[in-house]
């Protein structure tokens, strides 16, 4: 299961990050937020959606003896798995890290925004190529 993005679409609105932090502690902070909306000023000037990419060799947990399965599914991590994130991906505010856990399956970003920037893909659900 993969969120998939196109930062061609994202107006910068914000609303991924107030559902995401809103669902998670149950208040509006996008600071605490697993996804942030990184804008390009200098360059294409384009919005872009980060967050975990739920990646196969999951460089942020190396060397720590933990089910990869399961730490996927946990929305709090430790600060030191986003230092060791090659893709800049897993947010910290306040010494704790935010990590996208995809809403256990029903990832309420993708439902909030209304550009259709953000994509829910299923691997092997009905009506999907299975690719991620």
């Amino acid at each position: 299961m993969k969120i998939k993005v196109n930062k061609k679409k994202c107006s910068g609105c914000h609303l991924c990050e107030m559902v995401c932090s809103l669902s998670h502690i149950g208040a509006i902070n996008i600071e605490k937020s697993a996804i942030r909306i990184r804008k390009d000023d200098l360059g294409t000037s384009l919005n872009t959606p980060t967050f975990c990419l739920q990646c196969k060799d999951m460089k942020c947990i190396e060397g720590e003896h933990v089910q990869e399965g399961l730490e996927k599914r946990k929305f709090f991590w430790d600060k030191e798995r986003a230092e060791r994130c090659p893709f800049d991906a897993v947010m910290v505010f306040d010494d704790q890290a935010y990590h996208c856990d995809l809403c256990g399956g029903n990832p309420q970003c993708t439902k909030v925004c209304t550009p259709k920037a953000l994509r829910y893909n299923r691997r092997g659900a009905p009506g999907t190529s299975g690719a991620a």
